[in-house]
C-alpha cells in the first residue's frame, strides 16, 4: 500500500472512530462495523476495510489531535495534558481491580 493510500485509509478510520464515539454519546447514529474473513474491519460509513494496525494508527492520530486541542484550550503543555490523562486512566484501572475486575495489563 502506498503512503498516500495508507494515510487516506487511516483518515477514514479516524473519521469512523469519531463518528462511533459521537454515537456513543448520543450524537448521530452508530456506524456499521463488520469483521471480514481476513480479520480486517469493514467500516461501512466510510467504505473502507482496515487492519488492526491501521485502526491503531488512526486512533493515535485522533487522540493526538485531541491532546493538542486540550492543551491549547487549557493553556497547558501537551505533556501536562497527556500525563494528567494517563494518571486518570491508571487510577480507573486500579479502581476497577479493587472492585473485582482484572487490570487490562494482567489480562493480557
Amino acid at each position: 500500500m502506498t503512503p498516500d493510500r495508507r494515510r487516506r485509509t487511516e483518515l477514514r478510520a479516524g473519521a469512523a472512530l469519531v463518528a462511533g464515539a459521537g454515537a456513543d454519546l448520543g450524537c448521530g447514529e452508530e456506524p456499521e462495523v463488520r469483521v471480514l474473513r481476513d480479520g480486517r474491519l469493514w467500516l461501512a460509513d466510510v467504505g473502507a476495510a482496515v487492519s488492526a494496525a491501521e485502526l491503531y494508527r488512526a486512533a493515535r492520530g485522533v487522540l493526538a489531535a485531541q491532546l493538542d486541542a486540550m492543551a491549547q484550550v487549557t493553556d497547558q503543555t501537551v505533556e501536562e495534558v497527556t500525563f494528567g490523562w494517563l494518571v486518570s486512566l491508571q487510577m480507573d484501572d486500579v479502581l476497577a481491580a479493587l472492585e473485582g475486575g482484572a487490570p487490562e495489563a494482567d489480562a493480557a
